[in-house]
């Protein structure tokens, strides 16, 4: 595929995540309405999810990855001078569509030394998996896998975009998750146990706290570049692009 095929293509995946976000806004903005009308219980069920969800991170020991990571919870890869933080939830089909966009970009930035990425997998739609913590468990299958080295960080987070379960339904089997890197990226015995004994689903919950608190991230996929929040995922490219140019 030559150079003018590729951005096309990039352009055509850069709009429909643009058509995607401008869908899932509008359906906020529904739910805010809806939500207005029926205040009490809003404020009811808010406080309740507030409790429950603050009780989770108490559920698992904290337990720090052997992999470089920031103190505010990303999975550190590549060591450019741009630095580069990006939030996804793997159940999330918006962030999908994002590293279906974006991927190969990334992956070119990294390889070129240009960027620094600190990926940071937070679990805000675990209510979505029918009380299977699917988000927990795959962020955490992830984080087992940076230990094993960058890329089959970056290998494994792609396989898991490309076998991404529906929303409202139970998520992959952790035997699922433990097949799709044992088979599909190569990953060992080492790594297996690390998901089998939940290491690091403390510290995926903790870090959706810090995101979701002091972090104001308010959904995924949320991108920032130096420091400074992207407002249109459909610049991304563009935008550090020209971090690059510029350092």
């Amino acid at each position: 595929m030559g150079s003018s095929e590729r951005k096309t293509e990039r352009r055509k995946a850069a709009e429909a995540l643009r058509k995607q976000q401008a869908a899932e806004a509008r359906r906020r903005k529904i739910l805010l309405w809806v939500s207005i009308g029926a205040a009490v219980v809003l404020i009811g069920g808010l406080l309740g999810w507030g409790i429950w969800n603050n009780s989770k991170g108490d559920d698992y020991e904290v337990t720090e990855p052997t992999a470089a990571v920031t103190d505010t919870y990303g999975v550190t890869v590549g060591d450019g001078p741009v630095e580069v933080d990006l939030f996804i939830d793997y159940m999330c089909p918006v962030c999908n569509q994002f590293e279906t966009a974006y991927s190969e970009q990334i992956q070119s930035w990294i390889d070129a030394g240009s960027v620094t990425v600190n990926y940071h997998p937070i679990t805000i739609l675990d209510r979505l998996s029918s009380g299977t913590e699917y988000s927990t468990r795959a962020a955490s299958a992830a984080v087992c896998a940076a230990d094993a080295g960058q890329q089959q960080f970056l290998d494994y987070s792609l396989a898991l975009f490309a076998n991404q379960p529906a929303e409202n339904s139970t998520g992959l089997t952790d035997a699922e998750l433990i097949s799709i890197g044992m088979d599909d990226v190569g990953l060992d015995s080492t790594w297996q146990t690390c998901v089998e004994n939940e290491t690091y689903k403390g510290w995926v919950q903790a870090g959706t706290t810090w995101a979701t608190g002091d972090g104001g991230v308010t959904g995924t996929p949320t991108a920032k570049i130096d420091g400074t929040a992207v407002e249109d995922n459909a610049q991304f490219a563009d935008l550090v692009q020209a971090a690059i140019d510029a350092s």
